[in-house]
């Protein structure tokens, strides 16, 4: 399984104390990485609407090379 996919796949399963966490460790890793203000607001939206079943097939979406 590729890297990214097991980051996204672990990342749900973290409750929010665990991802902001993760963003901290991360800035400490990759200083370059800014943390936006609106990155965990995010996250948690795309939560909620995966939980509602708002999502969308990975084979649907066209990804740009």
């Amino acid at each position: 399984m590729e890297l990214n996919m097991q980051i996204q796949e672990t990342l749900n399963y973290l409750d929010d104390n665990k991802k902001r966490l993760i963003l901290e460790i991360m800035k400490n890793f990759l200083p370059d990485y800014e943390v936006m203000p609106d990155d965990l607001y995010y996250i948690e939206l795309a939560e909620k609407e995966l939980a509602g079943g708002e999502s969308v097939e990975w084979s649907d979406i066209e990804w740009k090379e």
